[in-house]
């Protein structure tokens, strides 16, 4: 089945997104170790630097690792 699940707010601060992140990180980890998950993320108020360090602090990794797309 194909899902897709968007998630909003203009009140979170990085470190929220971080926890936010990790929650959803360690929910796959225990509930769904054989699906795979795809995860678009879009903070325009952060640098590339600054979402490189955000994504690499997950833990574990991303089995995919992760992409950054930046902004032209």
């Amino acid at each position: 089945m194909k899902v897709e699940l968007k998630l909003t707010s203009q009140q979170l601060t990085k470190e929220e997104l971080q926890h936010l992140l990790q929650s959803i990180r360690d929910c796959e980890q225990e509930f769904f170790k054989d699906k795979e998950i795809s995860i678009w993320i879009e903070v325009l108020e952060l640098t590339t630097e600054e979402c490189s360090e955000l994504l690499a602090s997950i833990k574990p990794p991303f089995g995919w690792g992760f992409k950054i797309i930046g902004r032209g």
